[in-house]
């Protein structure tokens, strides 16, 4: 993987500039990337703890200071598990006084674009060739005159996001990227799809085959998995998202920020980080998984455009949900009917509800709603984002999403019935708006 430059020792707080020490280490961590809040990164290994800085051994042996509010909160949850002397909560940015504003390193970041090859190659499916444009975490196909610019920024706003929260994120980069495929009309999108369905039906998956033939056309993204041989020639994962290059008004998608490519990105890199366990669809994937997309779509995009496709009874009829129209209306409408319709609305009742749930199958406005709800819970407060980092390395570890009872204990509650209270006492309060 390529580093972004540092650039005149970006990782330090104003006044106070880089320190080069000589000292003897008698152990020494593992050599990781470093990744600051501005959105640099920095090869070095974990040497000490001083007061409210970080010691780094960089790979020509210098050493570095950088005041740990410069530090991604993934680095501080590595600070913490490796310096047990400063295994603390106020290492994770929390504190008995005001509660602190959670960084938005997706918006914040500076992209170097300089490091985009706009030219890098070509991949075929079937008879169409498409153009590479690769980023230092993406390739992304595409034929002209698409510009595949705004979703390669993208991409790389939503990277960076990801890694700022979850330790353990930037190495499963180090040999791939991730596959992106735009195309122009429908006529190209079906092949596309109709690629992924040949090869599934060729490996002996007949119903996966089906249902992608049934689904594919009717949807505005897919997920496709590329043949092993094809994915190691490209130095990609196998997962691969698949894009329209318009909208539902059959316009052109412009700009950085749009919703539902948003959406689809967030909750792939997340699946990077929890192992792509979404695969064997366990108890838990749903609420986790799909409320993370719905979460990041909101809370950086400030609109609601998303709907899921999914089989709908025993068929391969085809139906789709989304959550309520208005991105605004999501906290306080799921107040509203709460209070109005407790039973239908009721919390408990829903949590049960979505935790069962496997994938977008018969899927409703009120599962959507409460997905997000309980992602963004998870989400709220460093101390919660230390715990939702340790829970995605629990789920990629064990290849499975921890029972609810489980994940309460993650984040310091006895049982789940204490946890489940406390999310419903998070949403009856003014943090949750």
């Amino acid at each position: 993987m390529k580093p972004f430059p540092i650039r005149r020792s970006l990782f330090a707080a104003a006044g106070a500039l880089a320190l080069f020490l000589s000292v003897q280490y008698s152990a020494a961590l593992e050599m990781r990337t470093w990744l600051s809040i501005d959105g640099r990164l920095l090869e070095a290994e974990l040497v000490r703890v001083v007061g409210d800085k970080v010691e780094l051994r960089k790979k020509d042996g210098a050493v570095v200071q950088v005041p740990k509010s410069a530090l991604s909160f993934g680095d501080l949850d590595y600070v913490a598990e490796n310096a047990p002397a400063d295994k603390t909560k106020a290492a994770l940015g929390s504190s008995t006084g005001p509660k602190p504003k959670l960084p938005n390193p997706a918006k914040d970041v500076k992209i170097d674009k300089t490091q985009f090859k706009k030219e890098a190659g070509d991949f075929k499916i079937n008879s169409r060739t498409y153009r590479v444009f690769e980023t230092p975490h993406f390739k992304i196909m595409y034929m002209k005159p698409t510009d595949p610019g705004d979703l390669a920024e993208l991409g790389e706003r939503l990277w960076l996001d990801t890694a700022f929260f979850h330790s353990t994120f930037i190495p499963k980069w180090s040999e791939r990227k991730m596959a992106v495929i735009l195309v122009n009309d429908q006529e190209a999108y079906e092949d596309v799809g109709s690629w992924f369905a040949d090869m599934l039906a060729s490996s002996g998956n007949k119903e996966g085959a089906a249902r992608v033939r049934a689904t594919f056309p009717k949807s505005a993204s897919s997920t496709l998995y590329m043949p092993p041989a094809d994915a190691d020639a490209q130095a990609v994962f196998a997962e691969v998202r698949v894009f329209r290059t318009t909208d539902q008004r059959r316009q052109t998608v412009r700009g950085v920020w749009d919703p539902f490519r948003t959406h689809t990105l967030a909750s792939s890199l997340l699946d990077v980080q929890a192992g792509n366990v979404t695969g064997a669809s366990p108890e838990g994937s749903f609420a986790i998984f799909t409320g993370h997309a719905f979460y990041k779509e909101i809370q950086l995009t400030g609109r609601s455009e998303t709907n899921l496709i999914g089989v709908q009874g025993s068929g391969n009829d085809v139906g789709s949900a989304g959550g309520f129209k208005d991105a605004k209306d999501w906290a306080p409408e799921l107040k509203k009917l709460i209070r109005k319709e407790p039973e239908m609305w009721g919390p408990e009742k829903n949590i049960k509800e979505i935790w069962s749930m496997k994938s977008a199958d018969g899927a409703n406005t009120r599962n959507i709603v409460f997905t997000y709800a309980f992602s963004r819970f998870l989400q709220s407060a460093p101390e919660r984002l230390s715990a939702y980092n340790r829970l995605c390395e629990k789920i990629d570890v064990s290849n499975q999403v921890p029972t609810l009872d489980e994940i309460g204990k993650l984040y310091g509650y006895e049982s789940e019935a204490l946890f489940i209270k406390a999310w419903v006492a998070w949403m009856d309060s003014s943090d949750f708006r």
